[in-house]
Parts: structure tokens; C-alpha cells; sequence
């Protein structure tokens, strides 16, 4: 939890021109409860204290900036690699 509030905690703080942002550890909270159990974002609202739109806002914001991080690190195998690790998933299908 910390790791991804230290990831996000710079552009989070700066995303907002409100009075009251919100605070980067419950932006995080309120993500990862929403992606995790795939409630309705009115349900995670009630539970986290902060309005639908609230949630709708920090979820497309923590979204992007979590997307935009995907580069440094998921490295997707290339040329020789690519090849090996597709025979190694037909391995383990059974293909």
C-alpha cells in the first residue's frame, strides 16, 4: 500500500485545483476497493465517506496515473525471448 501511495502521491497532489483534495492514502483505498470488489462506486462512496463523483474522480485519476507507471514495470520479452517464452506457455497448455 505504501509502494503505490509513494507512486502516485506527486501527481495526485498536483491533479487537483480543489480546496479539499483528497488524501492520496484514501484515493488509494478507495481504488483498489473499488477495482477489487467490483462494487458500485455509490457502495464504495458510502463506505469510504465520499461522494459518488468524488469516487468517479479519484478512481479515472489513480486509473491513468497507475497506467501511464505500467512501462516501468511490465517488460514485455522480444525478439529470442518472445519466441521462448511463447514455447514455455505452449508448455505449460499443452499445445
Amino acid at each position: 500500500m505504501l509502494f503505490i501511495c509513494n507512486l502516485c502521491e506527486e501527481e495526485l497532489n498536483q491533479s487537483t485545483m480543489r480546496s479539499l483534495p483528497v488524501p492520496v492514502a484514501l484515493a488509494k483505498c478507495t481504488y483498489l476497493s473499488y477495482v477489487a470488489c467490483g462494487d458500485l462506486q455509490l457502495t464504495v462512496g458510502d463506505s469510504t465517506g465520499l461522494s459518488q463523483a468524488t469516487v468517479s474522480r479519484v478512481c479515472a485519476q489513480v486509473s491513468d496515473i497507475l497506467a501511464a507507471k505500467v512501462p516501468d514495470f511490465v517488460k514485455c520479452p522480444a525478439g529470442a525471448d518472445a519466441a521462448l517464452a511463447k514455447q514455455e506457455l505452449d508448455a505449460i497448455a499443452g499445445t
